[in-house]
């Protein structure tokens, strides 16, 4: 009965720790629609890393509050 389950788990095993492991951060689309809410011409290419992960923390833990004007520093900061 386990005879048929190793292939599967294999295939599992093999694919998800690439996934998970990640690389470089990207944004999703529902955070790339919530950005482009507050900053309508927001230019979201070529963004480091470092701007990425401060997008998501800025979205996901921010208390609301002058999010346009955050959203707009963390995409300033290295561009200038």
């Amino acid at each position: 009965m386990t005879r048929p389950l190793l292939p599967a788990l294999f295939v599992i095993l093999t694919l998800v720790p690439p996934a998970v492991a990640g690389g470089t951060p990207h944004l999703t689309a529902a955070e790339i629609f919530e950005i482009r809410l507050h900053v309508p011409n927001a230019d979201l290419s070529d963004l480091t890393p470092d701007q990425v992960r401060a997008l998501s923390a800025l979205l996901y833990n921010g208390e609301g509050f002058d999010l346009s004007y955050r959203i707009r520093s963390v995409l300033n900061d290295g561009r200038s």
